[in-house]
């Protein structure tokens, strides 16, 4: 899968919605969206950030193989 299907797949998982992740990360909710429909890539920071609030590497995130 790609990164934004990865991360719509791990954020639905923790039951948390767009803006919820948003929050977390002190982003806007437009940006989460263009993150998983694929629009754009988050900054490296905000990739690290993901990868901290959900407990997995980066490299899980960017996994195109699962």
């Amino acid at each position: 899968m790609s990164f934004s299907e990865n991360l719509k797949q791990i954020r639905k998982e923790h039951h948390l919605s767009q803006e919820e992740l948003a929050e977390l990360l002190d982003v806007s909710r437009q940006a989460v969206s263009k993150w998983e429909t694929g629009e754009a890539l988050p900054e490296v920071t905000k990739l690290k950030a993901l990868a901290e609030t959900f407990g997995v590497s980066v490299d899980f995130l960017l996994d195109e193989t699962k």
